[in-house]
């Protein structure tokens, strides 16, 4: 991963990936709003960081995640863009947060995809963790 710390960042935040997602995915520090996480946890997707991704899930709601399901699913999958649709609080001094977002790629058969999903995050002792998920039919 540290060829990809002078690229922009996965999340299309305009920033680059040192300055954005990486410090959060390495641990060097934490997210501050709900948003700040989801846009993590795609960066973590595109660079197969599954121990993140379970670091960041809710303890509460970790059993229903499969290591190996969504590294087999991170490596087969060329992420391509994400998109914030919209957040409802999750801002540093909240306790919940919904970010709806769609994910851009190209699945394993190199067909476009697009996931739609409406994501709850919940702080505790000052940590961001996603909750849960709803997938979004596109109309």
């Amino acid at each position: 991963m540290l060829e990809n710390l002078k690229m922009n960042c996965y999340c299309c935040s305009g920033k680059r990936f040192e300055a954005c997602c990486q410090p959060f995915i390495s641990g060097a520090t934490k997210p501050a709003t709900a948003e700040e996480l989801m846009r993590s946890r795609y960066s973590a997707y595109s660079t197969a960081e599954v121990e993140y991704l379970f670091r960041t899930t809710h303890p509460a709601t970790r059993q229903f995640h499969d290591r190996q399901a969504l590294l087999e699913w991170a490596n087969s999958t060329h992420w391509q863009k994400l998109e914030i649709i919209s957040t409802v609080q999750g801002t540093a001094t909240d306790k919940n947060g919904i970010v709806e977002f769609k994910a851009y790629f190209l699945d394993a058969e190199n067909q476009p995809q697009i996931h739609h999903e409406s994501s709850n995050f919940v702080k505790e002792l000052g940590k961001w963790f996603f909750m849960d998920g709803k997938v979004l039919k596109e109309n």
